[in-house]
């Protein structure tokens, strides 16, 4: 089974020392070893991010950051793990989890293809509102057929869904004890629930690139900048 890590930071959180990024290269190096991780990143801050939206054909672009959000991803890893309850022990001993937050995620179906290496690598976070379901599987078929032309541009490195069932969990550290809530979240009023990986010129074509994404007329589609890859 594979398993999507997002690391959560509070908005307006200072930038993590150097010592926190060598506490997680070498949690994560340990991963690699054990083959468990398929791949890893961290995302440059949500200052240089962007939200996509496109509502009765106008599109409306907020740049970062997002005063209305109280938590930004600042990383995410995908692990392969024999079950849910490994995912979260995984979750429980990463360093991150020590100051912030960690949710994990069951990822659907995962659509990858070798890394095409040229342009700038973005994360395409698909983040979810209430109500918005997709019974007959129109909205998926829509998004599979756009990342098909992505494929044959160059620019698609891997996308997926992740499932509502079973459901996420959100790990983190408070008074000194680590405490695991199962989601769905009620206190949440958006959730993730989808990415794709892209590679592009720019942060302004990952932008327009955004603004094509079916997603996009169904909720917004947050733009990260990846800083680098932990594996690929």
């Amino acid at each position: 089974m594979e398993f999507m890590l997002l690391f959560m930071e509070r908005a307006g959180a200072a930038p993590p020392d150097p010592d926190r990024f060598a506490e997680m290269n070498e949690f994560v190096s340990d991963l690699a070893r054990q083959g468990k991780l398929r791949r890893g990143a961290p995302l440059v801050p949500a200052s240089a991010a962007a939200r996509v939206r496109v509502r009765d054909g106008e599109t409306l672009v907020t740049d970062g950051p997002f005063a209305e959000v109280k938590e930004v991803v600042a990383g995410f890893w995908i692990l392969e793990a024999a079950s849910r309850e490994e995912a979260i022990e995984i979750a429980r001993r990463c360093p991150h989890a020590s100051h912030g937050v960690v949710e994990v995620h069951h990822v659907r179906i995962r659509d990858t293809v070798p890394d095409p290496g040229k342009g700038t690598p973005f994360l395409m976070v698909f983040v979810v509102g209430p109500g918005l379901g997709d019974p007959d599987g129109s909205k998926m078929r829509e998004m599979i057929e756009f990342g098909d032309g992505l494929k044959r541009d160059g620019k698609f490195v891997e996308t997926a869904p992740l499932a509502h069932d079973p459901p996420p969990a959100r790990i983190e550290s408070r008074g000194g004890k680590t405490l695991v809530t199962d989601g769905p979240f009620a206190e949440a009023k958006e959730v993730v629930g989808g990415y794709g990986l892209v590679r592009v010129g720019d942060r302004a074509e990952a932008i327009a690139l955004a603004q094509r994404y079916p997603h996009a007329k169904w909720g917004p589609v947050e733009v990260r900048e990846v800083m680098f890859f932990d594996r690929i």
